[in-house]
């Protein structure tokens, strides 16, 4: 049967926004490289009014406007960094918020930039667990469906801000390629990243590279404020299954549980949703410590040039040499 084009052009509308929703199975990695990330420049994706690219922030970790927030990457020798306040955090026992450089099939950065996506993990001791992500960065050497977690001490990779940012060792903390060990190196990381590295082995649970099932929702107001980035099609997007209330930015930063507990073990503690605040210690859910720390497969971990500050907006329009990213 042959639809009349009048019925196909109306339903057009319909199809484009079933499309438009992505969702499959995928993969995760991790890594936090201080660099600007790629959203961070203009014109990357069509976004709603009164909404900026990706927010970004000075060597002193402060939100950048305009119009220094055009600055090139602090990765390649510009003033532009990934702001401290894009590190996860844990809104309840079974739910995180965070944020990602990723590669969805069939998409690009047009269609991903600022978009949020609800994992669910399916591997490790995080399965069942999910984590809502906003896109904030992308990396040519990504598989498809793979989401690179930003999580402090996760490896710098290959581009390595941190030196430049916070006097990092030359080849970042812990390993290049799959970050610090144990929870106890998060007492050596500067203030305002300690809660995103504890997050890894707390309620992450030291998990290594967990397998999960996505889909595209509408994001959380607490992962936009970070940001200040608004995709024009984001209120038609389904609503997250998984609910929380965390809708401000954190207070304060709660000191890590010195007690380990083995990846494997999930943790039973949780705190209210707390948003990390730039250049501020910040508070995350912090389950017991000083699980086994993972790295990343050698053909899994990217590299990208992320941000992260309190809701600051920035219109940033600059070159693309360096807004992409390399697998680790």
């Amino acid at each position: 049967m042959q639809l009349p084009m009048k019925t196909l052009v109306a339903l057009l509308p319909f199809f484009l926004q079933v499309n438009a929703q992505a969702s499959g199975s995928g993969t995760t990695t991790r890594y936090w490289d201080c660099c600007k990330p790629s959203c961070a420049w203009s014109d990357k994706a069509v976004l709603a009014s009164g909404s900026s690219p990706v927010g970004t922030c000075d060597i002193k970790d402060s939100p950048l406007s305009d119009p220094t927030a055009n600055a090139p990457s602090g990765c390649n020798g510009g003033t532009s960094y990934m702001c401290s306040d894009q590190s996860p955090w844990a809104v309840t026992d079974d739910l995180a918020y965070g944020y990602a450089a990723v590669n969805i099939a069939g998409g690009n950065e047009a269609s991903w930039c600022c978009a949020c996506y609800e994992l669910t993990f399916t591997s490790t001791a995080l399965a069942g667990k999910k984590m809502i992500v906003q896109a904030t960065n992308t990396g040519g050497d990504l598989g498809s469906n793979q989401f690179d977690l930003a999580i402090p001490g996760g490896g710098v990779g290959i581009f390595n801000g941190c030196t430049a940012e916070f006097g990092a060792p030359s080849s970042g903390w812990g390993s290049q390629y799959g970050g610090v060990s144990a929870a106890s190196s998060c007492s050596t990381f500067p203030t305002a990243l300690q809660p995103g590295c504890n997050f890894r082995f707390g309620w992450f649970q030291g998990a290594d590279n967990p397998t999960v099932d996505f889909k595209q929702v509408e994001c959380p107001a607490a992962l936009t404020k970070s940001t200040g980035c608004k995709r024009a099609d984001d209120s038609s997007m389904p609503a997250p299954d998984a609910s929380g209330s965390a809708s401000a930015s954190p207070a304060a930063s709660t000191p890590a549980s010195s007690s380990p507990a083995p990846a494997s073990t999930s943790s039973s503690s949780s705190s209210a949703p707390v948003a990390p605040t730039s250049a501020e210690a910040s508070s995350t859910y912090v389950a017991p410590t000083s699980a086994p720390a993972s790295t990343h497969t050698s053909t899994t971990k990217t590299h990208k040039h992320s941000t992260t500050a309190a809701p600051h907006p920035i219109v940033s329009a600059a070159p693309e040499d360096d807004d992409t990213c390399d697998a680790e």
